[in-house]
């Protein structure tokens, strides 16, 4: 494979192996085992053929993506969907990596804001230095998040081998590792209906990404190689993260266990202690653990790690893993937002980076509110599919694309799935998920407004 390739691969495995392939789909490894993982193999591929056939399309015809939309696909107005759709990933993705940090530094959870912050603006700070360069350095920054994962989840896999004594805790942590690669998992219908829109959210669809980068890639560029090599890195480092969490369980139950027996421990410490693995059991036995819960759960995992002995490199790792799975995203979907900006208003790019980056720092600021985070959090697992569908429809133009009944079938699975996360968003308990379902549905207004685009365009 030619530098450029490899480059490209890892460009697109540091924008798909996000914070998502550690906080939600290792879940869907422990609870479904390995039934979970053949039937995430239809959105896989439903996300490949889209990925490949977006990159495709600017790939060969040299559209810039608002050219394409407006030019061939008739669809300006959409852009503007996928651009906010893109800014509240964005926001959301510089919040939740961000967060990991705090231990770190040891501070409490009200620095979390001020890292996203900081982490937006050392972004931004990266790209205007990185200037012509900007593939090499993501690239540089996807192998370091490539080797913290893997080296992560060795380190606690022996850790937990070594110091976990207790026959209890043994017993949880063997049937959470085992269950990974066994085929017993229960399915239930809001369990494969999250699992999917997981997918489709871990591989980045609905922000136009693809279509950027399209534009920009060499001629000779063979996308079906660089997909093949980021599926298998995609497929490798999702079991690392599931193994991670699953060899957690033994060092959070001994933690407890050990609480329980030590006059030194106040009850209400040991209390905590137990609740925590409580969420940790839930996360790997319970396919209808709200995607809130199950996100905190990842960030107890540190906690847990604090009382055993030699884990401060562990947590490190692990913390890191984290940050720069997010990090890659943050720079990918930055410069491609960046670029979808100052096609559609006419800017500089130190201009649209500027303008994306201020938008991005307001939703993660707003994000320090309980409510507001979890408002946002509910965007994309409400209406990533259907958003990832809207992205799809200008592929029907016979001018990008020869496969229009595979398009078709893409779509129609998309929609199907967007129909069933909206269904369980609005049902949720908590008015804030609900909220996040409506403004979810608010992205879409733009579209509706497409004709009057098209006037004005003449």
């Amino acid at each position: 494979m030619r530098k450029v390739s490899v480059l490209m691969a890892l460009l697109i495995t540091g924008y798909i192996l996000g914070i998502w392939n550690f906080l939600i789909l290792p879940k869907y490894f422990i609870v479904f085992g390995l039934k979970g993982l053949v039937v995430s193999l239809v959105p896989v591929l439903v996300a490949m053929f889209l990925i490949y056939s977006e990159a495709e399309s600017t790939k060969r015809t040299r559209y810039l993506i608002y050219e394409l939309f407006f030019k061939v696909a008739r669809t300006p107005a959409f852009i503007f969907t996928l651009l906010m759709f893109l800014l509240i990933m964005l926001g959301l993705t510089a919040y939740l990596s961000s967060w990991g940090l705090i231990y770190i530094f040891g501070w409490d959870t009200s620095y979390v804001t001020l890292l996203a912050i900081l982490t937006l603006l050392l972004t931004v700070l990266l790209l205007l230095l990185a200037k012509g360069r900007v593939l090499e350095f993501i690239s540089g920054i996807s192998v370091l998040m490539i080797i913290f994962t893997l080296a992560s989840a060795y380190l606690v896999r022996e850790q937990a081998l070594k110091t976990v004594t207790s026959e209890q805790a043994k017993f949880y942590m063997q049937q959470a590792v085992s269950a990974i690669t066994s085929f017993g998992g229960n399915f239930t219908v809001q369990g494969l209906t999250m699992l999917t829109a997981s997918v489709i959210i871990a591989f980045g669809l609905g922000a136009g990404v693809y279509y950027v980068i399209g534009s920009f890639s060499p001629e000779d560029l063979d996308f079906k190689r660089v997909l093949l090599g980021v599926f298998f890195l995609q497929l490798i480092l999702s079991f690392a993260a599931a193994y991670t969490m699953a060899y957690s369980m033994g060092p959070a139950f001994q933690a407890f266990e050990k609480s329980v027996h030590n006059i030194n421990i106040s009850p209400e410490e040991s209390l905590k202690l137990y609740t925590q693995f409580q969420a940790l059991q839930s996360y790997a036995t319970n396919s209808t653990t709200p995607v809130q819960d199950s996100i905190k759960v990842f960030f107890t995992i540190p906690r847990i790690l604090k009382g055993v002995p030699g884990a401060t490199k562990i947590i490190y790792l692990l913390v890191l893993s984290l940050y720069f799975a997010g990090l890659t995203t943050l720079i990918v979907l930055m410069e491609m937002g960046s670029q979808m900006l100052s096609e559609v208003m006419q800017l500089g790019r130190k201009s649209g980076l500027t303008v994306v980056t201020l938008i991005a720092i307001v939703i993660a600021g707003a994000m320090a509110l309980q409510s507001v985070r979890v408002m946002f959090l509910f965007v994309p697992f409400s209406v990533a599919a259907l958003v990832s569908a809207l992205e799809a429809y200008p592929l029907f133009s016979s001018e990008l694309t020869a496969n229009k009944g595979l398009v078709g079938v893409s779509i129609g699975f998309l929609i199907l799935v967007g129909i069933g996360t909206l269904y369980y968003a609005l049902l949720n308990t908590s008015t804030a998920a609900k909220l996040g379902a409506i403004i979810g549905l608010v992205l879409f207004v733009p579209a509706f407004m497409n004709s009057v685009l098209l006037k004005s365009r003449r």
